[in-house]
């Protein structure tokens, strides 16, 4: 049976109906499986990034919640202290001393010594303004003080300091008293003390020569310290001296200068010497304030070294 023209046409229409249906599908199901794909792959990198992501995250938090471990300070090792030299003692020095040239002990007149007959110990400090010289501490025979002439006397030497307080004792004197106070005799060299002792023995017997005169080493006079004094008008050791108003004055005030009277009446015992109202010695304002504010007569009461006497030896 033939199929009628009319029933071609359909026949070509489902055809090609058919044809388009199967390449729509095919498209579709491409489509589809490119969308797919598509999304797989967002998707795959989405989890990439994100893994990437947390892994950043993960290694911040990390950073910052883990502390980086910071490495123990290398202790400091304590110094060790370097050993101290133990200062070795000072070795005490040993006097020296001037033995007696008259052998067979100490040789006593009317209570004073021959100074010949007993040692000495050499002091260790004749500089000091205030050392004891007696017959029993000696200058050395060496030692000779800065020296300058004095004002108010004949040419005579004294040491600067002793010099200055001379003539404020002297201005003082004369402002007060109307006094001229005079130098008689100052500094005196080892040989020209020597030459005045063994003269004195000549002079007065050696009895009266114990009692006054020093021999040389024994002396004040060498250190530049010791002033016989009396007035202008009179300028002769005197005895007396000391009980003139010029020599009141200077027993009452000299301490206010540094001066003391060496060897006051009734003191010979302790001193070694006899009265001698003209000798005053310059030891320093502050020895001889010390000495008149504690009524200190002597500088060996002072330094607590009376003479030794013979029921003492």
């Amino acid at each position: 049976m033939g199929i009628s023209r009319r029933g071609k046409l359909v026949l070509l229409v489902l055809s090609i109906s058919l044809m388009l249906g199967s390449a729509c599908g095919r498209t579709n199901k491409d489509v589809s499986s490119s969308a797919t794909s598509a999304q797989l792959q967002s998707q795959n990198e989405l989890s990439a990034s994100a893994a990437d992501s947390g892994k950043e995250i993960s290694s911040e938090t990390a950073s910052e919640e883990t502390p980086t471990p910071t490495s123990s300070p290398t202790p400091t090792s304590s110094p060790t202290p370097s050993p101290t030299d133990t200062p070795s003692p000072t070795p005490t020095k040993v006097p020296e001393y001037i033995e007696p040239i008259i052998t067979g002990g100490a040789v006593w007149y009317d209570g004073y010594v021959d100074p010949r007959t007993v040692r000495a110990e050499i002091v260790s400090n004749p500089s000091d303004v205030a050392v004891l010289v007696n017959k029993y501490y000696a200058s050395p025979e060496s030692y000779v003080p800065e020296l300058v002439y004095a004002k108010y006397s004949a040419g005579q030497q004294l040491r600067p300091e002793a010099a200055d307080a001379w003539i404020k004792l002297h201005d003082a004197c004369m402002a007060e008293t109307g006094e001229d106070l005079y130098l008689i005799s100052g500094y005196r060299s080892w040989e020209t003390q020597t030459y005045s002792f063994n003269n004195a023995i000549t002079r007065r017997g050696l009895d009266k020569t114990c009692c006054k005169n020093a021999y040389p080493g024994r002396s004040e006079h060498p250190l530049g310290l010791a002033l016989d004094i009396n007035t202008s008008d009179d300028p002769q050791i005197r005895d007396n001296f000391i009980y003139t108003k010029a020599g009141q004055w200077v027993a009452e005030n000299g301490y206010k200068f540094g001066f003391i009277w060496r060897y006051p009446q009734d003191y010979g015992h302790i001193t070694g010497y006899g009265v001698e109202g003209w000798h005053f010695r310059f030891v320093g304002v502050d020895v001889a304030t010390d000495m008149h504010d504690n009524n200190i007569m002597t500088l060996e009461e002072y330094y607590g070294k009376p003479q030794v006497l013979p029921n003492n030896e």
